[in-house]
């Protein structure tokens, strides 16, 4: 399987979100997409999860992977639901309940509802539900953003353990450094196009 995004550009009224993307991204790897605020990352990962389209006559996006998990850095939760109910009601099919209780634990992830979580719990809740959602292609916007350094390191554990199953990964972030042992290739992000960094 593999993602390839081709002469893609994508222009809100006269602002412009990316202009002329293309990258390649293929199956059982890791890539981290690297910018600022407003270069272009979010709006690349909105248009791979067809959130939004590309502009009429402008370039092409071939997406083999069926199924995308997707944690964008902004998310509306229910207020009341516990975290734990909350969980097994999105999992869905993939719930297990023995993995929920045991990656709960593991992260420190507090049973209590959603509204009295602090941003970094919030944050967590996001990556659980991810990781533990069958995909083909698991995009983290920003996923290290409220986390404490115990969380990363397990959250990295948990990347691995994907990449070992043959799960492919997109992480947009403002820092290498975190992912830079796990990480095949880094797409550098500047107003609005992107390039492959060495």
């Amino acid at each position: 399987m593999q993602l390839k995004l081709h002469d893609v550009s994508k222009s809100y009224y006269k602002a412009v979100g990316v202009s002329k993307i293309n990258l390649m991204i293929e199956e059982g790897k890791l890539y981290l997409f690297l910018g600022e605020n407003g270069s272009g990352k979010s709006t690349t990962i909105k248009l791979i999860s067809k959130v939004i389209f590309p502009n009429q006559q402008n370039g092409s996006i071939l997406n083999e992977f069926k199924k995308i998990i997707y944690l964008p850095d902004k998310r509306n939760y229910p207020k009341l639901i516990k975290t734990s109910l909350f969980l097994k009601y999105f999992l869905g099919k993939d719930y297990v309940k023995e993995k929920v209780i045991d990656t709960m634990k593991r992260y420190h992830l507090s049973d209590k509802p959603i509204g009295a979580l602090s941003k970094g719990m919030v944050q967590k809740l996001g990556i659980i539900q991810c990781i533990l959602s069958n995909g083909d292609l698991y995009i983290f916007d920003e996923p290290t953003d409220g986390l404490d350094t115990i969380s990363i390191q397990i959250f990295k554990q948990d990347l691995q353990n994907l990449l070992e199953h043959r799960k492919t990964i997109i992480i947009s972030t403002h820092s290498k450094g975190i992912f830079k042992e796990i990480t095949s290739k880094i797409y550098h992000f500047k107003e609005g196009r992107c390039n492959e960094k060495k």
